[in-house]
Formats: C-alpha cells, structure tokens, sequence
C-alpha cells in the first residue's frame, strides 16, 4: 500500500517496459514441471535415466524459481492493494481453492486405491490431517498415512506453508518500514535480503545447533519448513521488484549475456564444485538466477501469451503430481518410462481441469489484480 510518491517512482519506468506483459505464467509453468518431473523420475523412473536428467534439473530450481517471483508479484500486490484485507483476500483466492479441491481428490485416492483399507485409521485423525493440509500444516503427516506412496500422500505441499508465511511476513515487513522514503524502503529490503542470505548460508550449522540444544529433531524440521532458511530468496524477488524500473531494461537489454552467465555459474557450481543445487541453491546464486529469470520473463513479453493463452497451469500441476505418483508406488507400477508419462499425463489433465473449473472463477472474484484474468 503505497502513498501518491512511491506509485509515481515505481511507474516511472513505464516508458521502457510494461509490468503486466510479462512470462511469468509460462516461467511458472516450466518450474512446476521441472519440480513433477524430478519426482516422477526418481520414484518412478528407471535409476539409469534419472542421472542424465540432473543437470536439467539443476538449471531450473523449481522452488527457488517460485520463491523469487512470489516476492516479485508479492510485494507488488500489496503495493497496490488498497486494505491489508484486500490483500489477503487476493491472496486466499489464488491459493486455498485449489488446494481444498486438491485434498479432497487426494483423500478420494486413498479410498478408490484400497489403501485405506489395508490400515487401522480413525476419521477424526483423518480430518485432522485434511484440515493441516489446508492451512499451513501441510508437512504433518500421521502414521497411518506414512506406508502409502514415498511417506507423504503429497510432500510437495511443504512449500505452500511457506508461501502463506510469506504472505504474512510481507505484511509484517511493509507496516514496519511504511515510514520511510521509498528509497529508504527499498535499501531496507536490500538489507534484510542481505542478512538472511548470510543466515542461510550457516543453514547447516544452525540445523545442527538446534538439534543438539533440543535433543530432538522435530525443531530442526519446523526449521526447514518455516519462511526463514527461504526468506533471501522471496526477499531478491521484492528487492527485484522494488528496482524494476531500470533492473528489467538491463536484463531485457543484455539477457543473452545474462542467461549465458547464469547457465555458465550454474554448470560450474554443479560440475566442477560439486554444490548442492535444487532447493539447496546457494545464496548467491539466487540474484544471477533472478535476473536470469527476468531476461526471460521481459525480452520477448508476449510469447507466454501466445503459448498459454491466459491459461496458469503451474499451480494445478505442482499440487497434483504427487498423488498421482503415490498412487503408482501403491500399486508398484514403477522402474518403467511408461508409467512416468501416465503419471504426467494425468498430473497436466488434473491441473488443465483445476485452472478451468477452481482457480479461474475463484480468481475473477478478485476486485483488484495485477493482470486481468483471461477469460
């Protein structure tokens, strides 16, 4: 929620580049397929076919991908959102839907996969379970869920409890530097992105720290699980933002120089210094990776447009995948290519149906967004 002055500097760059066209659906959309086709592969993928596939993963850290632009889209939906109220009601509309519609077609696997038949279970645990993948304890999984697919009926939903305390943590952060001169704002978020990337650099250490003074590992997974070892990432995202005006003119104006950059650091960093990538991207990594996705996103800004056609099928595709693989493991139709593209075949069809049937009318009911909904 900006004053007259902090909307007049962040347009000022209008002349060279329209914020609204833009790739970001079909980034998304490479992203949440990098993520589904990782965890296809490996849980059901013969093992000699998922090593050649490494390095394409490294090159496109789904996660990472999605942290950065969430603080992108996010900082600027809530500069431009008239109420905190109206800024969490967009964001509930975008997010809980979907997901709702996702557990119960999961809960629905369960029972029609014989599951729930093979293990002693109680319907208040159950509802228990549904109601913390619903909110924001998507990581809790109870025992006797814990033998169907890879021990998550669908793991991959961790990040949304990320994604909701960021959306609480920008808040927080907006109210306690409202008083400051959009510059000062600006050199405020640079900072905190700063500290946390030197934070999360000693991810390890703390984890160890943590587990050692509490003598139990719960802690240190509430840890992993909560915005702070992924804050910096979310963080180079609304810094991004914040500075677009002349950093989105550079990446347009040099993003072969960029993306060759990005993808040289990267082989690097993988090949010959042996770093952990995925979710595990170093910290600085995540500013080359960012600019490397607004080149993407701005140099050529209709092509999103014209592949998808206002159609966002990331988010249907990230929270359905994993179901669909447990339901493979379940009835052991794995080490086989086939069943790899069943299981992203049908993954495509449940979120081509979730964007046209869930997120797409729920999503018109927004009074303010940052793009009208294609209809």
């Amino acid at each position: 929620m900006l004053d007259a002055s902090i909307r007049k500097s962040d347009d000022a760059g209008g002349a060279a580049f329209s914020f609204s066209k833009n790739n970001f659906d079909l980034i998304r959309l490479i992203a949440a397929a990098e993520v589904a086709i990782r965890h296809t592969m490996v849980h059901v993928a013969p093992k000699q076919f998922v090593y050649p596939l490494e390095v394409l993963f490294a090159l496109v850290p789904g996660v990472p991908i999605f942290f950065f632009l969430s603080g992108f889209l996010i900082s600027r939906s809530w500069e431009r959102s008239p109420s905190a109220s109206e800024y969490f009601r967009n964001r509930a509309l975008r997010l809980f839907p979907a997901l709702w519609t996702c557990i119960a077609f999961a809960v629905a696997l369960l029972f029609l996969s014989g599951y729930m038949s093979t293990v002693e279970w109680q319907a208040s645990r159950l509802l228990m379970w549904m109601v913390g993948q619903g909110t924001v304890f998507q990581f809790w999984t109870p025992e006797f869920l814990r033998g169907f697919g890879v021990g998550a009926v669908n793991g991959s939903l961790w990040s949304i409890s990320v994604e909701i305390q960021f959306y609480i943590v920008t808040a927080l952060m907006y109210f306690g530097i409202r008083r400051l001169s959009p510059i000062q704002q600006t050199v405020a978020i640079g900072l905190l992105a700063l500290f946390f990337s030197i934070f999360n650099g000693q991810r390890e250490a703390a984890e160890v720290i943590i587990e050692r003074a509490t003598g139990s590992w719960v802690l240190t997974k509430l840890y992993g699980v909560s915005f702070i070892p992924w804050y910096y990432m979310f963080l180079c995202g609304a810094l991004a933002q914040r500075m677009s005006s002349w950093l989105v003119p550079l990446c347009i104006d040099h993003a072969p120089k960029i993306l060759v950059m990005y993808v040289v650091a990267m082989l690097i960093d993988f090949h010959f210094w042996g770093v952990r990538l995925g979710n595990d991207i170093p910290p600085y990594l995540v500013p080359i990776m960012g600019v490397a996705v607004l080149s993407l996103a701005y140099v050529r800004p209709t092509l999103g447009h014209q592949v998808l056609r206002g159609n966002d099928v990331s988010y249907g595709l990230y929270i359905y995948h994993m179901p669909m693989v447990g339901v493979l493991i379940q009835f052991g139709l794995v080490d086989n290519l086939t069943w790899v593209s069943v299981a992203l075949t049908c993954s495509f069809a449940c979120a081509i149906c979730s964007w046209r049937f869930v997120e797409r009318p729920f999503l018109r009911r927004k009074r303010i967004g940052l793009r009208a909904v294609a209809a």
